[in-house]
């Protein structure tokens, strides 16, 4: 176990990473990435991936390490925290990120569920088509009990999730959440970071046009030419398909800035919501405060 991490959580465009960068310059430690978009050695313009000269200079982890079409999931991540970890044992981990499972799994949270290849969840679909609920109802009572006593019948996508698994993993879903990551710090520092709404809304704004001025458009033009899997998560990025509605000339450039800002400030809104609910450890406070606080109890 590790004696001490850093967590840096909160919404889109609150400046999470220059908090990091300012801590990592004055503590012996690594910076690593919690962003579930900003895994991807893709379209690192669109989700706002450091530069490379910042990855090198504040001692970066695990941005841009998956190659699409690989899918990067929490237990995924969870497991190449574990490694980088082992390589960096006397400096002092900075987490920062938007994605709060990521965040969360580090306090020994969440179910280390397998990766499911994208065969055996169309196989599983193709055969629910055919058959329906009702049968995968009585299938999932069979060999998992408890589980089938906490979803409706009627609920097809946890139905889905819980045969998929199974098929697999050889497991269900019962044993899998029991099976909690490994917790792996002795102390933990989490901050989530606040700001006044109008300055986000401008932050917002900015950013989402300094993206669209950027590599981003040459980037999304690029990524169309690949052999497309619709169902990976990067073609869900934020921005992805106003981008695309403007190259192929659906819309105005000005027409898709807009619609970014606002697919943008919906985003903000869900986070700001989960980090005000979920992470009962989190404390919230604004970038000044944050940094001070950080650096006085460490």
């Amino acid at each position: 176990m590790y004696p001490l991490a850093i967590l840096i959580g909160g919404p889109t465009a609150t400046q999470k990473t220059k908090l990091a960068f300012e801590i990592q310059k004055k503590l012996p430690s690594i910076v690593i990435n919690s962003d579930s978009m900003q895994v991807y050695n893709n379209l690192c313009s669109l989700t706002n991936v450091p530069s490379n000269e910042e990855i090198k200079k504040y001692s970066c982890n695990l941005f841009k390490f998956v190659e699409y079409p690989e899918k990067c999931n929490v237990g995924f991540w969870f497991t190449n925290v574990v490694r980088v970890l082992s390589q960096a044992k006397e400096k002092i981990p900075i987490f920062v990120g938007g994605t709060g499972l990521y965040l969360e799994s580090l306090y020994g949270k969440i179910s280390p569920i397998p990766e499911i290849s994208e065969k055996v969840e169309k196989k599983i679909k193709k055969i629910h088509k055919k058959q329906g609920n009702l049968s995968f109802f009585k299938k999932l009572q069979q060999f998992d009990e408890i589980y089938s006593t906490k979803i409706s019948r009627n609920d097809t996508q946890r139905l889905l999730r819980a045969i998929t698994v199974k098929v697999a993993t050889g497991k269900n879903l019962t044993y899998w959440h029991s099976q909690v990551s490994k917790k792996l710090f002795k102390k933990i520092l989490y901050l989530t970071i606040s700001v006044d709404r109008s300055k986000l809304y401008k932050s917002i704004d900015e950013r989402c046009l300094n993206i669209m001025k950027s590599n981003a458009l040459n980037e999304v033009s690029n990524f169309l030419k690949k052999k497309k899997k619709i169902d990976h998560p990067l073609h869900k990025s934020i921005g992805f398909k106003v981008i695309e509605e403007y190259l192929t000339g659906i819309k105005t450039f000005n027409e898709s800035l807009d619609l970014f800002r606002q697919e943008t400030r919906r985003y903000a809104k869900r986070q700001i919501t989960w980090f005000r609910n979920r992470p009962k450890e989190a404390i919230e406070m604004n970038f000044s405060d944050a940094k001070k606080y950080l650096l006085k109890n460490i």
